[in-house]
């Protein structure tokens, strides 16, 4: 078999099955795999590619885009760390993820236990290794009092962990009811059933009863004013994390607000893939149950433009999905 099946983003919103080559491993590279396709989930941070808001993207996308959260059997390796059969979470060159095959390379892979159970769930080693990246840059949280604005799955990971490393309170904020409720039984202490501005026109008023926190993470991302609401909540001194990935390349700032409250203003995108990985895989191993209680959907490979729609939709109650590549 020279070619393999995959979904192809041919115009903003509509997927169709394709019929492309299998990759080739470059021979005189020593880290690069080749990964049959198991099981793979979806990131926020993938939708405006399906819905056409990345404004300096042309259609059709290339074959098997936008997915970059996948897990896998490696069938080929140049690479002395991983062998042909070895259970892999890997992030695919290009994010082509969304085809029977795929490449990757061995500082962005990390092997699984061969007996772990194939229902897909370990995609989320990924997402959780950006997170543990984010927490490490952000310091020692122990005793602090911490709002996070999203309570998709990266922040309901934050909530988990900020439990775990000690935050003396975890304010979780998002409109979806069902999302605020599971972030309460991560480990938010209190939780907001609302938009970040609702909340910020309620700190305004006269006895509120807002206790202006001493980080404020922003877990959105893809428009402008979740940014600016997290640096009207946070107190003065205090830090916002910026996570939430942007569409635009200029954002419009209140600057003002950011300055008068001698905030700081962190940025944490892209940790060290072997590290991070390594390290999310690990605390994955012992937390499957925590883990489990994120993923919602389970379909096949061949509905990701269903799964799509209901991810910008926020629909039917979704958090994590995951797509299995087995069924095309």
């Amino acid at each position: 078999m020279n070619t393999m099946k995959s979904l192809q983003v041919v115009n903003p919103g509509s997927f169709e099955p394709v019929s492309t080559p299998i990759p080739e491993l470059d021979a005189s590279l020593t880290d690069s795999l080749l990964i049959k396709t198991g099981w793979v989930s979806l990131c926020g941070s993938d939708i405006p590619f399906f819905t056409g808001n990345k404004r300096n993207k042309s259609y059709p996308l290339p074959a098997g885009a936008p997915i970059h959260e996948c897990v896998g059997e490696v069938v080929k390796s140049t690479s002395v760390d991983f062998l042909p059969g070895d259970h892999v979470v890997a992030i695919p060159e290009g994010d082509r993820g969304l085809a029977q095959f795929f490449v990757a390379y061995s500082s962005k892979t990390v092997k699984l236990p061969p007996d772990l159970p194939d229902n897909g769930t370990a995609c989320l080693v990924q997402p959780l290794s950006t997170v543990l990246n984010a927490l490490d840059r952000l310091g020692v949280v122990e005793g602090k009092s911490v709002a996070v604005i999203g309570l998709g799955s990266i922040g309901l990971f934050f909530c988990w962990l900020l439990a775990q490393r000690g935050a003396a309170s975890i304010i979780g904020v998002d409109p979806l009811a069902e999302r605020c409720q599971l972030a309460e039984k991560l480990g938010a202490t209190r939780t907001y059933p609302g938009r970040s501005i609702e909340l910020v026109h309620a700190s305004r008023q006269a006895g509120g009863g807002w206790q202006p926190p001493d980080i404020c993470i922003e877990a959105v991302g893809h428009q402008m004013d979740t940014l600016n609401d997290c640096i009207d909540l946070v107190r003065k001194r205090g830090t916002v994390l910026a996570f939430g990935v942007p569409d635009q390349p200029v954002y419009a700032l209140e600057y003002e607000t950011f300055f008068r409250k001698n905030a700081h203003l962190l940025a944490v995108v892209t940790p060290d893939w072997k590290e991070y990985l390594e390290k999310a895989r690990d605390i994955f191993l012992v937390n499957q149950g925590v883990m489990e209680k994120m993923v919602t959907h389970r379909l096949p490979i061949r509905e990701a433009g269903k799964v799509f729609t209901l991810y910008e939709q926020h629909a039917d109650g979704i958090i994590k999905a995951v797509l299995d590549a087995s069924a095309w």
